[in-house]
């Protein structure tokens, strides 16, 4: 190998090595960034006083309905299984406005494109108001007492 393409080669090598790693830099910031919009937190919802009136009341601005049942609350998650958009409705079901599925009052999917049903939140009481673990999405209600 001569000396012309030795250089030729190296600058070669060198330009894709150095957009292969700035590439996966990128993918990597991406990956990476996804877990920081949906980590695992307590947010307070609303005062427990609001979620008295009404067996579902829900809270779109937080993703989250409390149910109300027998003196118990449980927090349904707002976002369709399909794709993601967030669901509107109330105590006689929710609808997703994107693609067109309905969920009953319980999540329960009645007609798709959804296949699953809306997921559940941890939900608790602390200082008169209802606080809900977002970003950790249950497949069943956890129901805390309204009695204590």
């Amino acid at each position: 190998m001569n000396r012309r393409e030795f250089l030729r080669k190296g600058l070669t090598f060198g330009f894709l090595g150095t957009t292969f790693a700035a590439f996966g830099s990128v993918l990597l910031d991406v990956w990476l960034a996804a877990g920081k919009f949906t980590p695992a937190h307590w947010q307070d919802v609303a005062p427990l006083r609001s979620a008295m009136s009404a067996s579902v009341v829900p809270f779109p601005e937080k993703r989250v309905a409390i149910v109300v049942r027998d003196r118990q609350i449980a927090a349904l998650n707002l976002e369709c299984t399909h794709l993601g958009c967030i669901v509107t409705g109330g105590s006689e079901g929710f609808f997703c406005p994107c693609h067109g599925s309905d969920f009953g009052p319980m999540g329960e999917v009645y007609s798709g494109p959804a296949s699953e049903p809306l997921k559940w939140h941890k939900v608790l009481i602390h200082d008169g108001l209802i606080w809900v673990r977002s970003g950790e999405k249950l497949d069943r209600p956890l129901w805390v007492s309204l009695e204590g």
